[in-house]
Order: C-alpha cells, then sequence, then structure tokens
C-alpha cells in the first residue's frame, strides 16, 4: 500500500514539475563537469531532469562522492529511449498496460546502462553505474529516488 501511495504521489507531482532555474543548472554543472555529461542531461524531459535533481539534492545529505552524485542525475536516463507521458507512468507502474514500451518504461535502468555506455564510454562511471544501479542498488540513491 505504501509503495502505492509513493508511485501516485510521483506521477501527480509529475504534473507539476518546473524548469531548472539557472542556479540549479550551475549546480548540475559542476556535478558533470563535461560536455558529454551536460549533454546527456539535458535530453531528458523537464519533468525526469527536475525529479534527477531532486534526487541530486536528497543524495547530497548523505554523501558527496562523485560518481554517485552523477548517478543520482543518470538513474533515469533510460527513459530517453522514448517520450513517457504520466498517464502512461501511471498506468505502468500500476500494472494497467503490459506492452513493449511499457516493459522498457520498468526496465529503464538496464537501457540507461546502454545509453551511458554508448554516449559517454566512460568506463569507471559504467562500472559504477552497472554495480550500483543494476546489480544492487545503491543504499543511498534507494533512499532518495521516491
Amino acid at each position: 500500500m505504501k509503495e502505492m501511495y509513493l508511485k501516485s504521489i510521483r506521477a501527480i507531482r509529475f504534473l507539476f514539475y518546473r524548469p531548472l532555474n539557472i542556479k540549479e543548472q550551475l549546480e548540475i554543472a559542476n556535478v558533470l563537469e563535461n560536455e558529454n555529461y551536460l549533454n546527456l542531461f539535458w535530453k531528458l524531459n523537464q519533468a525526469d531532469r527536475q525529479h534527477s535533481f531532486e534526487v541530486l539534492n536528497r543524495t547530497k545529505k548523505f554523501s558527496n562522492e562523485k560518481n554517485l552524485l552523477k548517478l543520482s542525475l543518470f538513474h533515469d536516463i533510460g527513459k530517453l529511449k522514448y517520450e513517457f507521458s504520466w498517464l502512461f507512468r501511471i498506468f505502468t507502474e500500476l500494472k494497467i498496460l503490459k506492452t513493449k514500451k511499457s516493459l522498457d518504461y520498468i526496465n529503464h535502468e538496464e537501457i540507461g546502462y546502454e545509453i551511458i555506455m554508448k554516449k559517454l564510454n566512460e568506463p569507471k562511471f559504467t562500472d559504477f553505474y552497472k554495480d550500483n544501479l543494476l546489480h544492487q542498488k545503491n543504499e543511498i540513491l534507494d533512499i532518495t529516488d521516491f
């Protein structure tokens, strides 16, 4: 029941996400540091960028480890594969939809790994992504991504 509540809240918040302000954009640039990372991050839709920034801020309360901060911004990068509407996200989370696209939404972390392998080609970060998101969800990221 708690999981359903959190998913509902997240879906409703999706409707109210706003563009990131200049201060927030500079903070993201300081974390990502490089043009390839920045270009990839800015391909996310507005809501996913705002959500990732929120996760970044929650993560900073527990850790300042550079790769973990980058991971907090890239944890949803696999959602680049499609444009997912808020209604689609709700129906998928509630398991009402069971299409290829909804499966890709559920498995966006694996798709994200493929994207960062192809677009970033930085073994240190891609290995960190794989170890801390695919093999075992990072403990800090797990409690900050709600």
